[in-house]
């Protein structure tokens, strides 16, 4: 497995307030990706996506090294609660600072994550940054946005073409660190019969909500099926698309080549 990520400021926003981590573990076989998108002020936003990633990240590793999964005895479910209870640590984390420190009140951020794991991937997600799979040149959406897009569009309020040009289409439901309590989604996926080409992508809204879902399955099949993979170069390619439709927002992508057999040293990276 490969991991790469990248995040960029864009054209329009005079700080970055996207966060990720990537995180390999080759002697259990676990990856992780994580990437917050923060709200919240001139600095707050910044804070509150690299508490979460932190927070986050530092449940997730307790766990994976942990005997239990050394020794092959943790099941999904617990690979499933564990996520949830790191989202929960990490909105806690977030909450609390804001308690601390009154100019950062109203601080959050987005969190989506994924951790593979054999031939399962495991997915969690609060707001509107997202997972998707790739698969034999099919991208598929895996996690289901936390706004107040796909709210009116889940109720039949607009439609998708609508939905694209939407004043209020940033405008997220949920998010890590506003409220002391917090809802996640929770995802597993089987990966068992997953093409060599397989790979997972975890954007924030920057890219997904600027560059057609489309386009960015046309730039994973052109990056994939090169002989030499290369996720450093697709990363960058997809940030110079959400650069070249205005760089509206903050872009952060994370790619996890899932079938590669490439030798590469994961990076661990905190933006």
């Amino acid at each position: 497995m490969i991991l790469s990520g990248k995040t960029d400021i864009g054209k329009r926003r005079k700080n970055n307030q996207d966060s990720f981590v990537i995180r390999l573990w080759n002697e259990i076989g676990c990856a992780l990706g994580v990437v917050c998108d923060g709200m919240g002020g001139a600095n707050g936003g910044n804070i509150a996506s690299a508490l979460a990633c932190e927070h986050f990240v530092a449940a997730v590793e307790a766990f994976v090294t942990s005997d239990k999964v050394r020794e092959g005895r943790a099941t999904e479910g617990d690979f499933s609660s564990m996520l949830a209870r790191a989202v929960t640590g990490a909105n806690q984390c977030v909450y609390s600072s804001t308690e601390r420190d009154k100019s950062l009140k109203g601080m959050g951020t987005t969190l989506v994550a994924a951790l593979v794991v054999g031939d399962v991937l495991y997915a969690v997600n609060v707001g509107d940054s997202r997972l998707y799979l790739y698969n034999r040149g099919r991208l598929t959406q895996i996690t289901r946005d936390h706004s107040l897009v796909q709210y009116l569009m889940d109720t039949g309020k607009l439609t998708r073409e609508e939905a694209r040009d939407y004043p209020n289409r940033n405008v997220i439901t949920r998010a890590v660190g506003i409220e002391r309590s917090i809802e996640s989604d929770i995802f597993s996926v089987d990966l068992s019969r997953l093409h060599e080409d397989g790979c997972a992508l975890l954007c924030s809204d920057g890219l997904s909500g600027y560059v057609e879902a489309e386009d960015i399955q046309a730039m994973l099949t052109e990056g994939l099926a090169k002989p030499l993979y290369d996720g450093d170069a697709i990363a960058a390619e997809l940030v110079d698309a959400a650069n070249a439709a205005g760089g509206v927002d903050n872009i952060t992508v994370v790619l996890m080549a899932l079938r590669k057999n490439q030798t590469n040293e994961s990076k661990d990276d905190n933006a």
